[in-house]
């Protein structure tokens, strides 16, 4: 048994996760907390939070795992190293010394749509290349509206970073330094491995960038002063996270072109393995990359489990599961969106979701509920797939939705392919992986390999086949219908 420690830790919007998981993928501890979230919302969809909350808590939580880990008798010599993932899209401003100057802006911000376009105005060649545009989401939106709106905190501000990024600095004291899966929604050009020339156009925001390196790759090691807040040892290796949901696709067990990693959660969140960057002709599809020569295309849909919430609260899932298992594939169609407006697999903004026929009672609107859903899972592969050049591959699923083995065997159905949900489907297990990837292996793949267990898999009944490419088929007519497709897809 392999008794070496890697630790992954997850900033998520709602609480702190770490992990120490061995060498061989069993988890050795595990500690957690809530984090308030200290919001300023307004109107316009602002959302922030103090990052100094952030590395507060996280340091608490690094101290309940050393103490649960000298408590099973793993010391601090058999550790190995440690990883940090957070929210993809987040900005933290720090002064020169790594004091935040402002509340950190989060990724679900919106206030920075305005320069969002602008960006993509000055950027066209640039977004052309690289397959995407900017959105209010993205960490250079929000600095480029810090820049308009707050030049006062822009002067002070000496360093941009990410928060997973921030808390990773904590750790080592160096302030200057991100990775690029955290930097590609800042700009990072993942084709050179650089920051862009047409970032001069930006006055003052060059300089402000951090150094980029590869996730998996060593970056520093525990300071003094961090380890007497953590527990953590003087010296231990900090390795270069990623974002939340690049950590959540190496947890997930994809390793291989064609393949996918779907957090179904609220939403559906698509992230495919893929040997070249993907260009989607609307920018619906942006494109990760891990050491390797892997891309990782992928998107979100505005759809996923968020119609369960609005549509059935407070109900016993377990017993809808077992109504609707009885009356799957059901004829009723269903796009199963809970709000207005559609971004992928295709843009929609004034799309609303249906039902049709009405049905009858609420089992079948439930069935039909998880069956459209995964006839959305479909439509998405086959969008992936065109733009990555990959056809046919699994998929490994986590997510709140994975828990559900009926809709995880609607899932394969619909969409023909094999559904795998692993072990432990969470986004500080991949920042294990990250961990172990920068010390005990040679890249991030190998450790996926070594570590990544599944729990279960569920294969595509051959007797529903029919049945389900009947289905597809009217499906993707009534969005053709509708206008929200162009062409036969999948």
């Amino acid at each position: 048994m392999d008794e070496r420690i890697v630790i992954g830790v997850d900033l998520g919007t709602s609480g702190v996760r770490a992990l120490a998981v061995r060498g061989d993928g069993r988890v050795a501890a595990t500690a957690q907390v809530g984090l308030e979230s200290a919001r300023r919302l307004d109107e316009g969809g602002r959302h922030e939070q103090d990052p100094r909350v952030w590395w507060e808590l996280t340091a608490g939580v690094l101290r309940q795992l050393t103490a649960a880990l000298a408590q099973a008798g793993l010391p601090a010599a058999t550790w190995c190293g440690v990883a940090v993932d957070g929210t993809s899209g987040t900005l933290v401003c720090l002064d020169r010394s790594g004091a935040p100057v402002r509340h950190a802006i989060m990724y679900n911000d919106a206030r920075a749509g305005a320069e969002a376009e602008s960006l993509n105005e000055q950027a066209a060649d640039f977004c052309a290349r690289l397959g995407y545009r900017f959105a209010a989401s993205y960490a250079l939106a929000k600095l480029e509206w810090v820049r308009r709106h707050e030049p006062e905190m822009f002067a002070r501000t000496a360093h941009f970073l990410h928060q997973g990024d921030y808390i990773e600095a904590c750790l080592v004291g160096d302030w200057g330094t991100s990775d690029y899966s955290n930097a590609l929604k800042t700009g990072y050009d993942l084709l050179d491995n650089s920051w862009p020339a047409w970032l001069a156009n930006l006055a003052g925001v060059r300089e402000r960038l951090p150094r980029v390196v590869a996730p998996g790759t060593a970056w520093g090691q525990v300071s003094v002063a961090a380890a007497a807040v953590t527990g953590l040892p003087v010296g231990l290796p900090v390795i270069a996270g990623a974002t939340d949901g690049t950590a959540a696709c190496l947890a997930s067990g994809v390793r291989r072109p064609g393949d996918y990693n779907t957090t179904l959660g609220t939403t559906l969140v698509f992230k495919g393995i893929s040997q070249q960057l993907g260009r989607h002709a609307q920018g619906l599809v942006y494109s990760h990359k891990l050491p390797g020569g892997r891309w990782l295309p992928g998107a979100a849909s505005n759809t996923g489990g968020e119609w369960i919430e609005t549509a059935f609260p407070g109900r016993d899932l377990a017993a809808l599961d077992q109504a609707a298992a009885a009356l799957l594939p059901t004829a009723c169609l269903a796009y199963p969106l809970a709000r207005q407006g559609e971004r992928f697999p295709f843009l929609a903004p004034a799309a609303s979701g249906f039902w049709l026929p009405p049905p009858a009672d609420e089992a079948t609107r439930f069935a039909a509920g998880l069956q459209g859903t995964a006839l959305i899972e479909r439509l998405a592969y086959a969008v992936i797939d065109q733009v990555a050049g990959t056809t046919g591959g699994e998929v490994y699923s986590t997510g709140g939705g994975s828990r559900s083995a009926v809709w995880m065997q609607c899932r394969a159905d619909a969409t023909g392919r094999v559904i795998h949900r692993p072990a432990y489907p969470e986004s500080a297990f991949g920042s294990a992986v990250l961990a172990a990837a920068g010390t005990l292996f040679g890249q991030p793949w190998e450790a996926v390999s070594t570590m990544v267990r599944l729990d279960r898999s569920f294969p595509p009944q051959p007797q529903h086949r029919a049945a389900y490419d009947e289905l597809y088929s009217r499906f993707t007519a009534q969005l053709r219908e509708r206008g929200w497709i162009a062409t036969e897809a999948g």
